[in-house]
């Protein structure tokens, strides 16, 4: 990770963090506001790159979906003078400079200037997401967690509660509360609702029955038996986090290969960007792939196909390696 430390002198840093206004600062274009956050897009050098971001009281977080680079902008004031630090991380070496560089210049040559004229009223959305948001009693934190991270908890947290039972999630991951946990909740049979509580967000999930849980699964993981076929079904994919739920081993990627296709004895690996543009799940046995599942912008393929696809596949993200609590 590389990072810049630019001083702005005895300014509020209130006005930097409003996106809407002074998105420009950070090349950023078509924004559109999220439940928690914004999508949009990151215009560099002719280049345009999908991103989410994520504003907190004092750090502005830019992520883009495959992975491709991480930036954030953080602001602390030290006696007086405040201090600006802007990290970036990226696989690629020439894109890490040529984004660090282009905002530092912009914060160093605009960001006085917005500190001074601009006026950004606060508003206290927790105060309001907190009188609204129903009480839960089941509230999991997994705030500071990246994907795939949150859908593996609330799979395993939704499985333990019953119909008509709600959990709540404190987020803040921006993919996950966009991307991943409408998904686990839809396959998981519960309705959802999202309270932006300022720094994180509150998913709040209503259990509306238990999900199909066909005997075939189970037999199919016993006998190492049509776990390709298999791989292709969502109900599927579902019921191996319900069975494979402890992490033994986790790592960052910077891309994928088949080299990561390996396990002590039965093991799921879940792999996903930082920006949750691709995931990938897979079930193998020591060096034996028994199973994959690769999604890429949308696309599922499933098995050789994704394999075949596997080496295609660049940016930051992370891989979990899971086993069973109960030995299988």
């Amino acid at each position: 990770m590389e990072s810049e430390v630019i001083s702005l002198g005895e300014v509020s840093y209130k006005p930097l963090l409003d996106l809407e206004k002074y998105r420009r600062l950070y090349m950023l274009h078509d924004l559109k506001r999220l439940n928690w956050g914004y999508t949009g897009v990151l215009r560099l050098a002719g280049l345009s790159f999908k991103v989410f971001v994520r504003v907190s009281s004092d750090k502005l977080e830019i992520v883009e979906e495959n992975g491709r680079f991480y930036s954030s902008i953080s602001f602390r004031r030290g006696k007086g003078n405040l201090q600006v630090r802007i990290n970036v991380e990226s696989p690629n070496s020439v894109l890490k400079e040529s984004l660090l560089n282009t905002l530092t210049r912009n914060i160093r040559e605009y960001g006085s200037l917005i500190c001074s004229k601009g006026r950004v009223e606060s508003f206290p959305l927790s105060l309001i997401a907190s009188m609204l948001k129903p009480e839960v009693k089941k509230v999991v934190d997994v705030r500071g967690e990246v994907c795939p991270v949150p859908e593996m908890i609330a799979k395993r947290e939704l499985m333990k509660i019953k119909p008509g039972e709600m959990l709540e999630l404190l987020v803040d991951h921006p993919a996950a509360v966009e991307v991943t946990l409408p998904e686990v909740a839809k396959l998981f049979n519960s309705k959802y609702e999202i309270f932006n509580m300022g720094d994180y967000v509150s998913f709040v999930m209503l259990k509306l029955g238990d999900p199909s849980t066909h005997w075939q699964f189970a037999e199919a993981l016993e006998e190492r038996r049509g776990i390709e076929e298999l791989m292709g079904d969502g109900a599927f994919l579902a019921y191996l986090y319900t069975v494979f739920d402890r992490v033994v081993r986790r790592e960052k990627v910077e891309a994928l290969s088949p080299s990561i296709l390996r396990g002590e004895g039965l093991t799921m690996i879940a792999a996903a960007s930082i920006g949750r543009g691709w995931h990938l799940t897979a079930l193998v046995e020591d060096e034996n792939v028994l199973g994959v599942t690769l999604n890429d912008q949308g696309v599922r393929s499933v098995n050789r196909e994704a394999l075949n696809r596997l080496s295609s596949i660049k940016g930051l993200g992370h891989t979990f390696y899971l086993r069973p609590s109960i030995p299988l």
